[in-house]
């Protein structure tokens, strides 16, 4: 099948960011590329080089036949960012209520359904290159207005996120992250091998941990006259939307185990849960001083690492109670929000319960680690459905806007600590 532009740069972009997770895995643990992520890392290099010779030809073949008429039904859409900027959540709400698709959300429909088509879309879809963009609202009655795009949105909303972890929007497939065992060195006498010559272990295995889409579908209810007359709806539907998307998936995320309610079941297993346990009565200088050392001790490389805390709200109260003999003049930094000169955030989703219940009443929860070691995915575009039936009787519909996610740490066991008061 013919690619556009769009999708040959999208694959040279995941190939660059192939060859960057390799190195920056490398450079993280402070050695060179292993012989397989060497073979990796110049396949991923000959596959851009080729993608940029292929790109360059169809930029120069289009700037030729520029005004030459098209002669297949369905045209290769090229976005230009008038185009993007004049794309709104609200109209693409709007056609699904209606069934009138038009413009250019019909474009970005086609589009999205082009770019993944083995992805099932219900209603209206929008593309990855729409939710990261930004949307400029217009209408009859009132200035332009710049609304945050949808992952930003998922962003500025994600505690991990704050915290250091990484975030990939717009993926296409699978996600792959390499991950490489213990590795182990011996010295051996310098008169060869004898019969009590100790080898040095091999090299550790090298396995993958693998970002898979796990579909997360949002209700939100609208009037039909909300759609026509309220053109605030667009930042408004983003931004609720996005609360509730991230709160789901952060709750499986940072649960104290794996989700078995109604709402998580499906969704992506607890890095707490796979983190290492700290055992403790409750959080004091101890414990912050424990979880630190224990990760250091696992040859985290601090250099490279983005080390945070994680609280509940209890976990944090603790926090700021240390004191007395343990205190230590600038061990807490409230301005900075900083602990032991490291960073931390607070959520309610850390530690809850595996029914996604908020965690046991008074129970101190935390987290800490490397946060570069987690990986959050976006998974393609998202799709808007309208149905006018469920809530029809008190005179308004609902929405039902489906996304993929998934999120995973590469390597909990060495680089986080999860701590649950007992």
């Amino acid at each position: 099948m013919k690619k556009t532009i769009k999708q040959l740069r999208e694959e040279r972009q995941s190939s660059i960011d192939e060859m960057q997770a390799l190195v920056n895995l490398s450079e993280g643990e402070d050695r060179n590329l292993t012989e397989d992520e060497q073979t990796d890392f110049d396949s991923s290099t000959e596959k851009v080089e080729n993608l940029d010779s292929r790109i360059d030809r169809l930029e120069r073949s289009l700037n030729l036949v520029n005004n030459a008429p098209v002669s297949h039904s369905i045209q290769d859409i090229k976005e230009t960012d008038k185009d993007l900027r004049a794309y709104s959540f609200g109209a693409a709400a709007k056609a699904a209520y209606t069934g009138v698709i038009e413009g250019i959300v019909k474009e970005m429909d086609t589009e999205c359904r082009l770019q993944a088509p083995n992805q099932m879309y219900r209603g209206i879809a929008i593309p990855s290159s729409v939710l990261q963009s930004r949307s400029l609202i217009t209408t009859a009655n009132a200035a332009g207005t710049e609304v945050a795009s949808f992952v930003d949105q998922l962003q500025s909303n994600s505690v991990l996120v704050q915290a250091g972890a990484n975030f990939y929007t717009g993926l296409s497939a699978d996600r792959k992250f390499p991950i490489v065992g213990s590795v182990s060195a011996s010295f051996v006498a310098e008169d060869g091998y004898t019969s009590s010559t100790t080898e040095a272990a091999e090299s550790g295995a090298i396995t993958a941990k693998t970002l898979q889409p796990k579909k997360i579908i949002s209700l939100a209810s609208m009037s039909a006259e909300l759609l026509e007359q309220n053109a605030a709806v667009e930042a408004a539907l983003q931004k609720n939307l996005a609360i509730a998307v991230m709160a789901q998936f952060e709750r499986n995320l940072l649960a104290a185990a794996d989700q078995t309610s109604t709402e998580g079941s499906n969704g992506p297993a607890s890095i707490m849960a796979l983190a290492t346990a700290y055992s403790t009565a409750a959080i004091d200088a101890a414990t912050i001083f424990g979880v630190e050392a224990n990760v250091l001790e696992n040859n985290v490389n601090a250099a490279a690492a983005r080390f945070a805390y994680l609280f509940n709200g209890n976990g944090l109260g603790s926090a700021k109670g240390i004191g007395g003999a343990n205190y230590v003049a600038g061990f807490m930094d409230n301005f900075q929000k900083s602990i032991n000169n490291t960073s931390y955030y607070v959520s309610s989703n850390v530690g809850r319960q595996a029914d996604g219940s908020a965690a046991a009443s008074g129970k101190d929860m935390m987290l800490f680690g490397d946060m570069s070691d987690i990986h959050l995915g976006q998974f393609g575009g998202m799709s808007i459905l309208y149905d006018p039936y469920t809530t029809g009787s008190r005179g308004i519909g609902r929405l039902i806007i489906t996304n993929l996610l998934d999120g995973l740490a590469a390597r909990p066991d060495k680089t986080l600590q999860s701590v649950i008061e007992s």
